[in-house]
């Protein structure tokens, strides 16, 4: 009898489960029109609902084993690709309205949706004096990542609170549509703790005359920013953790190619969501640039304007 009743109630909890992201998919059909305009209008979108209480619980749970595992019991700035070699990770990364969602803004169906990778982002307190601030200077995805076409856009999925105290990414609305802003050297970014390469930001004067917009996200909560979409983010001076899993899209025509930026080793691994394998098959393997084909950068300037506080808009779902 025991056995009955722990089955049926697992069958019930499954069935109201399945309501849940039910109506969550309808929700995000519905607000089709305004959801998509201000993701065009702006080039991203915020707050927007994925993760129940629950759910956001059990993947914040996975990372928290993942990041046991570091030195220190902490992760480093950036961890890549964390859905190859997790399968709790890979099934929040194939969640149906992370896909849908992604697939409505990208505008093509759910079956062309292509995972390029994944990056786990954590980002510790630090003293307001501290002299290793983790910064994020202004930066277009896709001016980095040779892609043919340069279509790709991405998810910041919240897994905790991400403040603008706690250093939440800042995104610089509409200014996607202008193509590449121009990247030049940063002196800032000599600084070592910086996660960036490639030492490069978006000269101020690039930016526009609008204003920062913080994406501020409650857990579970996502933004999805184009790739040609200036954003950047502030050190912690919070006494939280700022803990995201970010997605990086594209459709299943584009080709990943070879960057002209030297990295240790390549993440752009393309998989398919509905891929039900485990690790999913990677689809392209980008080759490596030859030394000739290397472009020259030029020199560069300051930093961008103070972030200001500006409501979601349609994006509040």
């Amino acid at each position: 009898a025991m056995s009955w009743t722990c089955q049926k109630t697992l069958q019930i909890m499954s069935f109201l489960m399945a309501c849940v992201i039910t109506l969550r998919l309808e929700m995000v059909g519905a607000l089709r029109s305004d959801f998509v305009d201000t993701y065009e209008k702006d080039g991203f979108v915020h707050q927007v609902p994925v993760l129940s209480s629950d759910e956001v619980g059990k993947l914040r749970t996975v990372l928290d084993q993942m990041e046991s595992q570091f030195p220190d019991g902490r992760f480093p700035a950036v961890v890549t690709n964390p859905h190859l070699e997790h399968p709790e990770v890979w099934r929040f990364v194939k969640h149906p309205v992370l896909l849908k969602t992604a697939a409505l803004l990208g505008g093509i169906p759910v079956t062309e949706l292509r995972v390029m990778g994944t990056v786990v982002f954590a980002k510790y307190p630090e003293k307001v004096d501290s002299s290793s601030k983790r910064v994020v200077v202004w930066h277009q995805d896709t001016r980095y990542w040779a892609l043919t076409p340069q279509k790709v856009w991405t998810s910041w999925l919240a897994v905790e609170a991400s403040t603008e105290a706690n250093g939440c990414v800042q995104m610089m609305p509409q200014m996607h549509r202008k193509g590449d802003l121009g990247h030049l050297p940063h002196p800032d970014l000599e600084n070592s703790t910086n996660p960036f390469v490639e030492k490069l930001s978006i000269p101020e004067e690039s930016l526009g005359p609008g204003s920062p917009v913080c994406a501020e996200l409650a857990p579970g909560e996502m933004s999805v920013h184009s790739g040609w979409t200036p954003h950047r983010s502030r050190p912690n001076l919070s006494n939280k953790r700022r803990l995201g899993l970010a997605i990086h899209w594209i459709p299943a025509n584009v080709t990943v190619g070879p960057r002209d930026i030297f990295y240790e080793h390549e993440w752009r691994l393309p998989v398919d969501p509905s891929d039900a394998n485990f690790p999913p098959q990677i689809l392209q393997f980008p080759g490596k640039l030859k030394a000739k084909d290397l472009a020259p950068i030029s020199k560069q300037v300051t930093p961008g304007p103070i972030c200001e506080s500006r409501p979601a808009g349609a994006s509040e779902l």
